[in-house]
């Protein structure tokens, strides 16, 4: 059954076919085969929507919205430059640490590249840093978003697995920081090799002064708390990574509305509707991923994979590096959202057969799976990027290889040492 569910699931994708309407024929085909009714598609799909957690799942595409025209990407970039713009590769260093603000508020690797891109690839242009490096820094720091808390992935994740949010919340910042920190090494030599980032038309970069660091964060702390209220609120037991979400998204329309007046209330309505709109996708996409884990379930396919990889091999590492190789092949092919409702169910119950931690897994398959986001043909964040900065694919391809190698290497490092992972989960639970 699972090779009739792949075999039709990639036939209809390959041929061009949208992948939640490839996922729907790939579903009827399987009830066929089974003998089901065909009623039991939009039952299921419906009850698989029906779903408090994923009320999550709009508020913050809200908040991504609201940041991207409410002032607040810009105060986060304007704090991140004082901080690490005067080191060698400064813009560089000041578009990742932006997007660790930025992922630690909106959730989203997209939403994460238009903002910061925007903001950062012309400056980055002017100041001789080549338009493709630029995009490739900005595309590969946004990965950062899906990792740092709050993520998307995350909640869906732990939807469709019953995994608790939150701990996949808190286990999400220590791998985030880490990502953060490789891609900031990694930037200060390739800008050091080849001389990016000259200072042309005689502009100075600005020194590190504790005055200037005081200025930008009185701008930008009220954005901060968004972050500071959303994982402690979480971990003070206060609110579900849900009631996050209403948190989240009332504190940045009123930082917009009122505090930084950069939106007004002739701007909702457009706001919503790009919120709905893209909620509307990610929706469609949760409640026929359910029909297809329900089906899956009932023809045994989880019992079968785990025989199967079992029989090979045991270890756990072993199990996690053949799934690791399997994530990162759908990774070229596939979304981050449909691979992680479609594979989560799948290969879950195989983790768990050989003593791994849903919620490790759970992490380690956001960041293989993000790291999809940034490779041809399928990655999204590649082509909000090369839209932004005016590239094209192939030029980008070319420059986010050394980027792309530093997130495989931390995710080795993760796989080897899982309790990077799960040291604040467990020191909270």
């Amino acid at each position: 059954m699972l090779w009739l569910f792949l075999g039709t699931l990639f036939t209809f994708v390959l041929a061009g076919i949208p992948v939640v309407f490839s996922l729907g024929l790939s579903n009827i085909a399987i009830m066929n085969a089974m003998d089901l009714p065909f009623m039991v598609l939009p039952s299921k799909m419906i009850s698989g929507m029906n779903s408090f957690p994923l009320l999550a799942i709009p508020f913050f595409m809200f908040v991504g919205e609201v940041m991207n025209r409410g002032g607040i990407a810009k105060r986060l970039v304007d704090f991140a430059d004082a901080i690490v713009g005067h080191i060698t590769g400064g813009l560089g260093h000041v578009n990742i640490l932006a997007s660790m603000f930025f992922g630690g508020i909106s959730g989203s690797a997209i939403a994460d590249t238009a903002a910061i891109g925007g903001l950062l690839i012309p400056p980055m242009i002017k100041q001789d840093y080549p338009a493709d490096y630029s995009a490739a820094i900005t595309a590969s720091s946004a990965v950062i978003g899906i990792i740092i808390p709050p993520s998307i992935p995350f909640i869906l994740y732990g939807i469709i697995t019953s995994t608790s949010i939150a701990r996949l919340f808190l286990a999400g910042i220590i791998p985030g920081i880490i990502v953060g920190l490789a891609l900031m090494i990694t930037t200060y030599f390739t800008t050091k090799k080849h001389g990016y980032g000259h200072i042309v038309e005689s502009e100075q970069v600005a020194e590190f002064t504790l005055g200037r660091l005081w200025k930008t964060f009185k701008r930008a702390w009220l954005a901060l708390t968004i972050p500071v209220l959303v994982v402690g609120g979480i971990l003070g037991g206060i609110f579900t990574a849900t009631e996050a979400g209403v948190v989240a998204a009332f504190v940045a329309l009123l930082l917009g509305l009122f505090a930084y007046k950069e939106i007004t209330v002739k701007d909702l309505p457009e706001i919503f509707l790009a919120t709905a709109k893209t909620t509307a996708i990610v929706l469609f996409l949760c409640g026929m991923a359910m029909v297809t884990a329900w089906l899956l379930t009932m023809a045994r396919v989880p019992f079968t994979l785990s025989n199967l990889l079992t029989s090979i091999t045991n270890s756990p590492i072993g199990v996690l590096l053949i799934a690791n190789v399997l994530l990162f092949l759908v990774g070229f092919v596939m979304d981050l959202t449909p691979a992680m409702l479609i594979l989560a169910p799948i290969l879950l119950p195989v983790m768990e057969s050989v003593g791994v931690d849903p919620v490790y897994f759970g992490v380690i398959m956001s960041i293989n799976l993000g790291i999809g986001l940034i490779t041809p043909p399928v990655g999204t964040v590649l082509y909000v990027a090369t839209g932004v900065a005016n590239i094209t694919l192939e030029e980008l391809v070319r420059s986010i290889l050394p980027f792309l190698f530093t997130l495989l290497a931390v995710l080795g490092l993760l796989l080897a040492f899982p309790q990077l992972v799960m040291f604040i989960p467990n020191l909270v639970s």
